[in-house]
């Protein structure tokens, strides 16, 4: 499976991203950290077929929640912001992903990268779309560290073996009936998908 490029993309500020300059600062920097590095390949993109890095954070209640919890699931990691309208619109579609597959197996676990005292506007936020998948609050952003994310949203598709099974760097639909067939796909489950309706391109 390939990584997915998308539009609608944010950035780490409330603004539009940046898309030549911030890419070509990214680009160099990167190229930066590598030549500083003794192994280039730490600061390679987590990518289609790599194990999933180990991540933990708070939820809205204080609890910490680790990706290690949700072993022999599929877990559809999806990093946003409060204030990414892309993000906003990705939620409804997510929400119906995860009400559609979570008795095959499927968990969507939400990574909002709000700075730290955003919890009210968190709550605001997944109360206003109806949000009752799992929400995680990390303002330290080690989400990002730890998936090498450049921006807002970005979604992995994790398998019940731990290995990435698809990226989606920027906007995507969770209804969309390519995004299903790989959900199905990680699954092993033909069906499970009562409630969602797939949007065709």
């Amino acid at each position: 499976m390939e990584t997915h490029r998308l539009p609608g993309y944010g950035s780490r500020a409330p603004r539009p991203f940046p898309w030549a300059g911030a890419a070509a600062a990214t680009l160099a920097a990167c190229a930066t950290l590598a030549a500083c590095s003794a192994d280039a390949n730490e600061f390679r993109r987590v990518a289609v077929g790599d194990e999933a890095p180990a991540y933990a954070a708070p939820d809205l209640a204080g609890d910490t929640v680790a990706l290690a919890d949700f072993r022999g699931e599929v877990v559809l990691l999806n990093v946003w912001a409060t204030w990414c309208a892309p993000c906003r619109r990705e939620m409804p579609g997510l929400q119906a992903l995860e009400d559609g597959f979570r008795a095959d197996g499927l968990r969507v676990v939400g990574v909002s990268i709000d700075a730290r005292g955003a919890e009210r506007a968190i709550r605001t936020f997944v109360d206003d779309l109806g949000v009752t998948f799992t929400i995680l609050h990390d303002p330290d952003e080690r989400v990002t560290r730890a998936y090498r994310t450049i921006g807002v949203p970005e979604s992995f598709l994790i398998g019940r073996d731990g290995v990435v099974a698809a990226r989606w760097i920027g906007t995507f639909d969770p209804t969309d009936v390519s995004t299903l067939a790989r959900v199905r796909e990680a699954l092993g489950a033909a069906g499970g998908e009562a409630g969602v309706t797939e949007r065709r391109r």
